[in-house]
């Protein structure tokens, strides 16, 4: 005890764990010594700020985000939960000295310690309870507490006065769990309560990889036993008194030790187990006559399905539901809706995991600006237009909601092709190989932040190699799966267990190694670098030989003879004159793959029976794909093709976008491609005037076109260079262009009236009938169609990137690189400033001055109350945007980008 109190009261505290010293003992009276300690005088001086307790037990630890939040909020002396967002956020902030409080999280059971738990350790001292060290991080403090009898067995051995017949090897698990079930058979006869008995049994029934949340037990026994609520407690205090279980002291659950679950859902058996599911999901049903707790609530969300399936129910009618598949997605994410569908396996289950898979990172981005559930929902109602039914589940829940939502008007253009069965991975973080496991349950990827990832199928990370110094470049697994190769721009190759312990350094390279490869029959594997060097799977260096860059080498299914480019070595390293046929380009083999990865495939591996294939590409994420793929159906509206800039015409007749690819595209404004003129040019920028009768449009080679209602030029005029944006006046009696350094002024014949000087314009937005024209760069102007200056100079927070006056003329917005988004009067007063998620690349003002709508470079469609200053509704997009656009009316928003053109309803509550 004086070892954990030391370590507690002296130096900078930090992380400290107190574990038995038998690894993995549970009950061994951790939580007591955490207790004592927390109660003596010395550790209380301490921590003047507080000490906030966390009971984690058997819930997942990432389940207790929030908790564990709020408890660290309890001891920071009132910290902002800003500053806690700004500490995940910020790296530096990791090095902060522990503060003044001290947060217990009691409990842990799984070998790893969350990465928040490790971030609070820097503003808030953490004491963790657990039962092995394993996982904590290198400068944690362990107190390794002495067992020299087992606490759980002498509790429950002297309340049910029984002991078995052997004392177990506290070792041994398996004797440990003997001893206890022993324990319990001979016990519960003697203690001749047998009410209380198959109550206690009946808790066999929840799940055992989460607390049993109290509110369920009572409500189970009040289907089971009829008890009431007090009946209840009165048996949960008898059961506590036996030692069999214990109510949490700091949230409404019951932690019962794994030994005795383990022994009641035995005692049930299969009949009984399917019979007391039965009877809590009937009660869960029925619901609770007061109101649910939130761990009832978080329980219910995270394992009903499997208690249907246990009962025998009918799992797909609730985990296919729309409203059931928005909540559980919002509260767990994308993985865990997926297992609910899989206990279904239906076709509609199937075809919604499917659908969910392909949009994994879509649907996990998160959102700070506007309301988190309604976005998540209104975006993954967006994702499922192939299973129109659910999309409209979700739609009529959104529409219930009463917050602000933006609905699709069409499938968008970014939606996966039908070949591509999930993505996965994290944006951001380039990759640069992949490789297969034989069996092809897991792959194996190598990331730019001097790790290698291994993951299973479902996105889930199974471990992380770390030990490399720079960038991971390839990898390889070996053919019987027991070990893997990874190649650094360290010029170190490692060889590695798949439980990521590593075993072997391999030196050799005075350059970054670029490919590694192993045998076939996986006794030798070379790696390759501005030489080659094979190397035995101990770690021996067996030969060196000099080599050209190029294509990874190849090891031919002999495994006798290593081809590269034109020359060819025996195992042993001898040149070898065998003419061995150069070896398959598997990009050939996956055009679907290479076309639909927009963003550059860096590495492609086949799985071993080939029906299926993984890609990695230079944005992070990483893609599975049917070997024999399907092409996406042909696209009947054309909205799927890059474009760069949009207008809408003020007498609702349509649209105009221009960029990404050839031509100028008019549309409907049902997103329906009337015709795409002048298709040999590739525009930049275009505006309408109000009546549609003028069209202005600048193309990269630097030309001003003019064009009537047709899309006939009317006149074509040379500008300063590339055009980077075009205004047109409402009544079409004059121009303004942005180009290389200045903005221009024309009238619609073509003639020049006059240039303003301007560093770097690349915005422009036409105030209500063209009385002056905004101009942005690294400043704003306002000018008049003789191109002076009408007000200040407007200053943003950093370079622009988008523009946009309000109808009435009453203000005009700029966002900036840093994402912020200032806001002023038509006398240069600054109004206000919006924060964005990130920069946004497209601004339009919606009717009446209301609204402002965003396209943003983290592929997000926003709309803002500007009178209100917050974000009130969003939709997460799955390609990069490029500008956005409200029609007349204010109820349509449209954008463009790589992947083509968005359509929105913006939906009010009523």
């Amino acid at each position: 005890m004086e070892e954990l109190i030391t370590a507690l009261t002296e130096g900078n505290s930090g992380l400290i764990a107190v574990v038995p010293e038998i690894d993995g003992l549970e009950g061994a009276g951790v939580t007591t010594a955490a207790t004592t300690a927390c109660e003596d005088p010395r550790v209380r001086a301490r921590f003047p700020g507080g000490i906030a307790w966390l009971t984690v037990g058997a819930d997942p630890r990432q389940s207790l985000g929030d908790q564990l939040l709020e408890r660290a909020l309890e001891v920071s002396g009132g910290a902002d939960p800003a500053d806690w967002i700004e500490v995940l956020l910020t790296a530096d902030e990791l090095t902060a000295a522990p503060g003044d409080g001290l947060v217990v999280l009691d409990g842990v059971r799984s070998p790893h310690v969350s990465m928040l738990a490790m971030i609070v350790a820097h503003r808030a001292s953490v004491l963790v309870t657990a039962r092995t060290a394993r996982g904590l991080p290198d400068s944690a403090t362990v107190v390794r507490l002495p067992v020299r009898r087992w606490p759980l067995l002498d509790r429950l051995a002297a309340a049910l006065k029984t002991r078995p017949a052997r004392e177990p090897d506290l070792r041994e698990p398996a004797s440990r769990e003997s001893a206890v079930h022993e324990l319990l058979d001979a016990g519960l006869v003697r203690a001749e309560l047998p009410d209380s008995v198959a109550r206690l049994l009946e808790l066999g029934a929840f799940a055992t990889d989460r607390n049993i949340p109290t509110g369920l037990a009572r409500l189970l026994w009040a289907r089971t036993a009829e008890l009431s609520p007090i009946e209840s407690d009165l048996t949960l205090a008898g059961l506590s008194a036996l030692g069999l279980l214990a109510e949490a002291p700091d949230r409404e659950v019951l932690l019962v030790p794994d030994v005795v679950r383990g022994y009641l859902r035995a005692a049930l058996g299969r009949d009984g187990l399917r019979r007391v599911n039965r009877a809590l999901v009937e009660a869960i049903d029925r619901g609770a006559d007061g109101e649910a707790s939130h761990e009832d609530i978080a329980y219910v969300l995270a394992r009903l399905p499997g208690h249907l399936r246990q009962a025998g129910m009918n799992v797909a009618e609730l985990v296919c539901d729309g409203g059931w598949i928005a909540t559980k997605l919002q509260s767990f994410g994308v993985a865990a809706v997926e297992q609910d569908l899989e206990l279904a396996a239906t076709p509609l289950a199937q075809r919604l995991r499917r659908t969910l898979a392909q949009s994994a990172l879509v649907l996990a981005r998160t959102e700070h600006a506007a309301p988190a559930a309604p976005t998540a929902a209104a975006t993954l109602a967006g994702r499922l237009f192939a299973v129109p039914a659910t999309a409209r589940e979700i739609a009529a829940l959104l529409g219930g909601s009463g917050s602000p939502w933006l609905e699709c008007l069409w499938a968008p253009p970014d939606l996966p092709p039908p070949a591509l069965r999930r993505i996965m991975g994290a944006r951001g973080e380039e990759r640069y190989g992949v490789a297969i496991s034989p069996g092809g349950d897991w792959l194996v990827t190598a990331d730019e932040i001097c790790t290698a990832t291994l993951w299973n199928l479902d996105g889930t990370v199974r471990t992380v190699l770390t030990g490399h110094e720079d960038d991971v470049t390839c990898v390889a697994v070996a053919p019987d799966g027991e070990w893997l190769a990874t190649g650094s721009d360290d010029g170190t190759v490692r060889l590695w267990s798949p439980d990521g312990a590593q075993r072997h350094v391999l030196e050799g390279h005075d350059d970054p190694v670029r490919h590694v490869v192993i045998a076939p029959d996986g006794s030798w594997l070379v790696s390759c670098a501005e030489d080659l060097i094979a190397w035995a799977p101990d770690g021996r260096l067996l030969w060196r030989a000099a080599a050209e860059d190029g294509p990874a080498p190849v090891i031919t299914p002999d495994s006798g003879t290593l081809t590269h480019r034109e020359h060819a070595w025996t195992r042993d390293g001898l040149p070898s004159a065998t003419d061995t046929p150069p070896p398959p380009d598997p990009l050939a083999e996956v055009k679907a793959a290479e076309h639909f990865d927009r963003l550059g495939v860096t590495g492609v591996a086949f799985a071993p029976d080939r029906s299926w294939l993984a890609s990695v590409s230079l944005d992070g994420s990483i893609r599975l794909w049917d070997a024999a793929p399907s092409l996406p159906a042909p696209d009947e509206h054309l909205r799927r093709r890059p474009l760069r800039a949009i207008a809408a015409v003020a007498d609702g007749s349509g649209l105009v976008t221009a960029g990404g690819g050839p031509g100028l595209t008019l549309w409907d404004e049902e997103g329906s491609a009337r015709h795409t003129l002048h298709e040999q040019v590739t525009f930049t920028a275009v505006a309408s005037s109000d009546d549609g009768a003028l069209l202005a449009a600048t193309d990269d080679e630097g030309l001003l076109w003019l064009l009537d209602r047709h899309g006939d030029p009317l006149h074509r005029v040379r500008l300063r260079g590339p055009g980077r944006s075009v205004a047109l006046a409402p009544d079409g009696s004059w121009l303004a262009t942005a180009a290389r350094d200045a903005v221009q002024f024309w009238r619609p014949d073509g003639q020049l009236i006059a240039e303003t000087a301007m560093k770097e314009p690349g915005y422009l937005a036409m105030a209500p009938g063209g009385a002056w024209v905004a101009a942005g760069g690294e400043s704003v102007l306002l000018l008049d169609p003789s191109g002076r200056r009408i007000a200040p100079v407007l200053t943003p927070s950093s370079l622009v990137t988008g523009l946009a006056v309000a109808p009435g003329g009453a203000w005009v917005a700029a966002s900036s690189t840093n994402g912020a988004i200032r806001r002023w009067d038509r006398t240069g007063r600054l109004r206000d400033e919006l924060e964005e998620q990130t920069a946004a690349v497209g601004l339009a003002a919606g009717p009446f001055g209301s609204w402002l709508a965003t396209a943003t470079e983290d592929a997000a469609v926003r709309v803002w109350d500007v009178r209100a200053g917050r974000c009130v509704a969003a939709i997460h997009l799955d390609a990069e945007l490029t500008g956005c656009a409200w029609t007349p009316g204010g109820t349509r928003l449209y954008a463009v980008g790589q992947a083509g053109l968005y359509g929105f309803r913006l939906h009010l509550p009523r």
